[in-house]
């Protein structure tokens, strides 16, 4: 048998870093952009159309990136490509000074934005042993609640004081930190092999050379549940905007909710490597359901800010999902399978963004708040019926270059 893998500290700190960067600059983008976005004089459902617009774009960056990792096995070469393509791609936004514009700017910026995402996750995939995925991700997914929280700090504070310019600028600055840091990460390749590890997730099953049904399944799940939260990302700053908060306000409804679940993601993750994912993901989109009706009744800030934890649950339980989907993969599709796995969360933030800014004027916030919260109810019955049948899985060679 093979002995238990664990990643190189020094490769899972580097990814973190640049994880933690990418989500500070997504915050902005879908936190507090919104705000610069109405004042430019977009309404509901023309905001929702900018967020589903940047969702759609890093969706198509996140596919391709993994793809691409898989066909060609470069990933650290193919990360670097997207970061220095980010940088123009962000300075490009400060020109932007009409709702058209910035749709268009903003999207392109997350179009090459998204292929390092699916790239650095192939290398977290392939990095990983099944003994240890769960921690690793949560790790990751932990960075990415730093980052979500340093932007709920600040993001609001430097958009009122010097600018959105000032924001755009900054995502140009912390792309060129990434490109460096990415630097000293190692390129890891795989090749598959026949024996099988010691110590294994408890949900991982056999696989047979292709993405299962099993996989779908948890993909469907996904995509179905994270449609929910949309209709709060868009619901919350647009009530609170309502009530006379300014972007102050709604940054500091991200930062707390960034707070509270920062050290969620490795909790669930080293859970998840000892109970097993899909209880912890259960448990995950209840919460959630929970934080989208608070919002109905919300009134004062605090209301805001415990609904946005709530609701954050389900971006903390990113990590738990991915070593789900790294389980029931087989090595030479881990990139693709963890790319769709992200990509699910980006579909569903197009397909909910486009459509909660229509279906808020034709049926009212609150009526959508509910909707939006019997979804992920509907995500957690589709997660019931992923019963792996086995609990061996499929190991393979990592080769660092």
């Amino acid at each position: 048998m093979d002995s238990p893998r664990f990643m190189d500290k020094r490769q899972l700190l580097a990814i973190c870093i640049c994880f933690c960067l990418m989500v500070l600059i997504a915050t902005l983008t879908l936190g507090v952009q919104p705000v610069y976005v109405v004042r430019l004089g977009a309404d509901a459902a023309t905001t929702g159309i900018y967020l589903a617009f940047n969702f759609l774009c890093v969706t198509i960056g996140n596919v391709a990136g993994g793809w691409l990792s898989d066909r060609f096995g470069q990933r650290k070469r193919i990360t670097l490509i997207g970061y220095l393509l980010w940088i123009p791609a962000s300075l490009l936004m400060t020109q932007a000074t009409t709702v058209g514009t910035i749709i268009l700017t903003s999207g392109l910026m997350w179009l090459v934005g998204g292929i390092p995402i699916g790239a650095l996750n192939g290398i977290i995939g392939l990095s990983a042993g099944a003994n240890e995925r769960g921690r690793v991700f949560g790790w990751v997914g932990m960075a990415g609640g730093l980052g979500g929280l340093i932007a709920g700090l600040i993001g609001g504070r430097i958009a009122e004081e010097w600018g959105f310019n000032s924001l755009f600028v900054l995502m140009a600055i912390l792309a060129s930190v990434m490109f460096l840091i990415t630097l000293y990460i190692r390129n890891v390749t795989s090749m598959p092999v026949e024996p099988q590890p010691q110590h294994e997730s408890k949900d991982a099953i056999v696989v047979t050379g292709s993405v299962g049904s099993l996989v779908y399944l948890l993909l469907i799940a996904n995509l179905i549940a994270r449609l929910g939260p949309t209709t709060s990302d868009l619901g919350r700053p647009l009530v609170m905007l309502q009530l006379g908060l300014d972007a102050t306000g709604v940054s500091n409804a991200i930062a707390f909710s960034a707070a509270v679940t920062l050290p969620l993601p490795l909790i669930m993750g080293w859970l998840s490597d000892r109970i097993g994912r899909k209880f912890l993901l259960i448990a995950c989109f209840g919460a959630g359901s929970l934080g989208v009706l608070l919002l109905i009744v919300a009134s004062v800030p605090w209301h805001f800010w415990f609904s946005a934890a709530l609701v954050s649950i389900v971006n903390a339980s990113g990590g738990v999902g991915q070593a789900y989907i790294a389980d029931l993969s087989e090595a030479r599709l881990i990139g693709r399978s963890l790319s769709l796995y992200n990509s699910s969360n980006f579909i569903a933030a197009v397909i909910g963004l486009a459509s909660a800014g229509y279906v808020m004027q034709a049926i009212g916030i609150n009526a959508t708040l509910v909707l939006g919260a019997a979804l992920l109810f509907a995500g957690i019955v589709i997660l019931l019926y992923v019963q792996p049948s086995a609990r061996k899985m499929t190991s393979n060679v990592v080769k660092a270059a």
